[in-house]
């Protein structure tokens, strides 16, 4: 399709669902589903997660009906094991995984010291922990449950743990998880030096300045089944960060060939690897019977690994596959048609537009008020999502504590209000003859953010002539945005990493990727900074949740971000399988799953 055609398909979806919404004004987050939305956004510390690995964006593409099931099986489930589609991961070592392909396998693989109940509060749950005590939020004892075992057999002690970590935290081993261990003290001093590089930029040099210590010096071994962790500052919500699969421990086993543990991981959860990995076709697993918490109820798992997410929502259909948990909003309603089963479940993920405050004029509040003011969210989401996704009037996703339907004015649809704050900026002289738009490739991002552009058109006169399109690679993309090349507005999503509001209003819009966060709209605000500070410094989360969100309406009043909707889980199942439910981390109940 060309583009002007695009545009003219993308004016008349966005027209018939105004019409549709009673041709609201303002967006004010009202929805006619009380869930969030998520897809995998991005989700992890990282971009997320990734998440862009499933990347279940609308396509230009009518569902496939005339494409053939695979020939991976003739029936459901291969055996005895439950088949489920994942894209192809990054990898299956806990210590250097960031993206939702590789999670969804190590929630599966491995338990961490706590869980996250159903309804994803910050209180944790504890699983291969028996407790975790603090006194002053700074330092953290904690006590293992004993009896657990690898799926070697060999046992989970403290140094399971706190070698894992350390080896995760080491420069030199250039895990991508290292940024997490940052809190812990002693972290600075496993970083390498820096030196020069041709560009004259400050790159790590561990080969010439390596780290002053190998070990992380807050953490501890007390006893066999007993670890203390200290950090640099009272963090109170640190516990909620450890049931991130980062934190997961690893067997003695590992450290002998970390290439050949990646093909076969040996964890401590309720599946173990049944052979290795084979990239782009499956993982299979079995149930480990040794397994000290829940047990699982089915035989195995296998993981079937597809390049397009459409080709495992035809075998779904074909009865080939047990479950897709990421069906496409393109593909739903076809797919809800034929497979007996289906839901929707909240999810933690959210795609926003990034203004890049170093790249003027964008680093103008008012133009980024007024950009962010004239997209219609909700057109978007039911004109081209068919209401699988959800306006975001707000960068928290509504799974998160301290969520507000609307933070205020400038995060809302308000036409009026925007065109205003246009003139005051100057209005398209004053933005120039052209204007860059940024997305990673191959996410179906280009639907929606051209309804954006129309919108930009229609509501501030802005010439969709002078608007281009810059896609890459997603590794390359994320590389630009961290080291601020790009060049005007650009899409980024995130999913969470724990449910706690400092994982996106200080990991999103005050640390930047060298800090150990993802800001990449380097926008600053010394108000915001104060406000975060003195949110992380309130001992109880509920009581500190009136701060999270004052700090968070300074942010929206400032627009670095525009958010745009929120993800949601829509997967389906055949009868081969029950009691399938997805959290909000877009990740199966992997041991609540029984067979028939």
């Amino acid at each position: 399709m060309t583009t002007s055609n695009l545009r003219r398909l993308l004016a008349a979806l966005a027209l018939s669902a105004l019409v549709l919404a009673g041709c609201s004004s303002s967006d004010e987050g009202d929805t006619a589903e009380d869930t969030t939305e998520d897809t995998g956004a991005e989700a992890t510390d990282e971009e997320a997660t990734d998440e862009e690995a499933t990347d279940e964006e609308a396509t230009d593409e009518e569902e496939p009906a005339d494409e053939e099931p695979t020939d991976e099986g003739d029936e459901a489930a291969s055996g005895d094991r439950v088949s489920t589609y994942i894209g192809q991961p990054e990898s299956l070592t806990p210590t250097n995984n960031t993206e939702s392909e590789g999670n969804a396998v190590l929630s599966a693989l491995f338990t961490t010291l706590i869980e996250y109940d159903s309804e994803n509060n910050y209180e944790p749950v504890m699983a291969n922990a028996a407790s975790i005590e603090t006194e002053d939020n700074q330092t953290y004892v904690v006590t293992l449950n004993e009896g657990w075992t690898f799926h070697d057999g060999t046992p989970v002690t403290a140094e399971s743990y706190v070698n894992a970590w350390n080896y995760a935290a080491y420069a030199p081993n250039a895990q991508s998880v290292a940024g997490f261990f940052l809190p812990i003290a002693g972290y600075e001093d496993m970083q390498c030096g820096t030196t020069t590089d041709a560009d004259g930029e400050e790159v790590a040099d561990c080969d010439t300045a390596p780290p002053a210590a190998d070990t992380l010096s807050g953490l501890t071994v007390d006893s066999e089944t007993q670890f203390t962790i200290t950090l640099t500052e009272a963090e109170p919500f640190f516990i909620t960060r450890l049931g991130y699969p980062a934190y997961a421990p690893l067997p003695e086993s590992f450290y002998d060939d970390p290439a050949a543990f990646d093909r076969a991981p040996i964890g401590n959860g309720p599946f173990m690897m049944a052979g290795e990995w084979e990239d782009d076709v499956v993982i299979n697993t079995d149930a480990y019977p040794d397994y000290q918490g829940t047990p699982a109820q089915i035989p195995g798992i296998e993981f079937r690994i597809y390049a397009d997410v459409n080709t495992a929502v035809t075998d779904l259909v074909a009865g080939n596959l047990d479950i897709v948990d990421a069906v496409p909003p393109e593909q739903w309603e076809s797919t809800i048609s034929q497979v007996p089963n289906s839901d929707l479940s909240p999810s933690s993920s959210i795609n926003y537009i990034g203004f890049p405050n170093y790249a003027p004029p964008f680093d103008d509040a008012t133009l980024r008020a007024a950009l962010s003011m004239a997209i219609d969210r909700e057109a978007i989401t039911e004109g081209i999502f068919g209401g699988l996704r959800q306006p975001a009037n707000n960068i928290l996703a509504p799974v998160i504590p301290g969520y507000e339907d609307v933070v205020c004015d400038e995060w809302t649809f308000n036409p009026e209000l925007a065109a205003e704050r246009f003139e005051e900026f100057g209005g398209v002289e004053a933005l120039g003859d052209s204007i860059e738009i940024w997305f990673n490739e191959g996410g179906g991002h280009d639907l929606w953010m051209d309804a954006v552009i129309t919108q930009w058109e229609q509501n501030l006169g802005i010439p969709a002539s002078s608007v281009t399109f810059q896609q890459l690679p997603f590794a390359e993309y994320l590389e630009l945005a961290d080291t601020q090349q790009l060049t005007g507005p650009f899409r980024l999503g995130w999913g969470m990493d724990y449910p706690h509001p400092q994982n996106y209003l200080q990991i999103l819009l005050e640390l930047t990727a060298p800090e150990g966060g993802n800001n990449a709209t380097f926008w600053t605000n010394d108000e915001y900074s104060s406000l975060v500070a003195e949110a992380l410094a309130v001992p109880d989360v509920e009581e500190s949740l009136p701060t999270w969100q004052e700090a968070n309406a300074v942010a929206c009043s400032e627009a670095p971000v525009a958010p745009m909707f929120y993800g949601q889980n829509s997967y389906a199942w055949n009868d081969t399988v029950s009691n399938v439910s997805v959290d909000a981390f877009s990740n199966l109940d992997y041991t609540a799953l029984t067979l028939g």
